[in-house]
């Protein structure tokens, strides 16, 4: 049994493990398990590729010197120049390392020229569970550009007084400060979760008498699907107040058993949402 033959399989092997761990970590595919694999593989790359250097320290030799005159051939020059374009280039953010860098997690988040588009995806959360009433069911989808919402939603009479919350949530999520990609931010866990403010919703704030929480969570920054309840009767109105950044928009319907059970929530802009609808289960 040769030590040499073992080497060179091993450092075969491990290269293949990280070519493919690699390029699943390229295009954005991070879970715990690629992660280890490849840090792992990079060790036990690195550990037998110092014996593989040393093994064939006599040929690398050769490459990077002419026999005779003790010149350094061209060829080393290349090859360092080459690398070192690479490091210093990565190092120091410098286009087209950047773009290149990000590349593959753009194409399998979907970017496309002038911004980006989102995977239908919807997350299904409740509130007001243990509470007497009828179920109100919420579909909520937000605008392309909106990546960190903060979103409550409220019942009030017809009188435009308060009834009681449907949707508050405890936290909010906040891209860290200085990052200008906020759904590159997002995506690569650069952000920070606060606790609910409720002054970032000056609409419900105003309107409201109970400030709890009735989500565990911030805002999904996906689509939901809201499953609530409701102790409101006969003919009242749902209330939405969607925020991101500096902007925040007041959406409405006005609910009437008489006249269906699908009713569309909604505002005078209607930028940040692309459509809010609840249907009512009177029964």
């Amino acid at each position: 049994m040769k030590r040499k033959n073992i080497i060179s399989l091993t450092i075969s092997l491990a290269f293949l493990s990280l070519s493919t761990t690699g390029l699943l970590l390229y295009f954005g595919l991070k879970p715990e398990a690629v992660t280890t694999i490849h840090v792992l593989m990079g060790l036990l790359f690195t550990g037998f590729a110092v014996f593989h250097i040393k093994n064939n320290w006599g040929s690398l030799t050769a490459y990077s010197k002419e026999r005779k005159e003790g010149k350094i051939k061209k060829e080393f020059f290349i090859a360092a120049a080459l690398v070192a374009v690479f490091l210093i280039g990565a190092g120091f953010n410098l286009p087209p390392f950047p773009q290149i860098q990000h590349a593959g997690e753009d194409l399998t988040r979907g970017e496309k020229k002038g911004g980006f588009f989102d995977k239908t995806t919807f997350t299904n959360i409740e509130t007001n569970k243990d509470k007497a009433g009828f179920k109100l069911n919420f579909i909520v989808e937000k605008s392309n550009g909106v990546i960190t919402p903060v979103i409550a939603m409220w019942v009030e009479d017809t009188s435009g007084n308060f009834v009681e919350n449907l949707f508050v949530p405890a936290k909010t999520i906040e891209v860290t400060s200085g990052e200008e990609d906020k759904r590159r931010a997002l995506f690569e866990g650069e952000t920070e979760t606060k606790t609910f403010t409720p002054s970032l919703l000056p609409n419900w704030q105003t309107k409201t008498k109970d400030t709890a929480a009735n989500y565990n969570d911030a805002t999904p920054t996906d689509n939901f699907f809201l499953a609530t309840k409701t102790k409101a009767t006969g003919k009242f109105q749902v209330m939405l107040e969607a925020r991101d950044g500096n902007k925040a928009e007041l959406y409405k319907a006005t609910i009437d058993q008489s006249k269906g059970d699908i009713f569309t929530l909604k505002s005078k802009t209607s930028s940040l949402l692309v459509r809010a609808i609840v249907q009512i289960n009177f029964f």
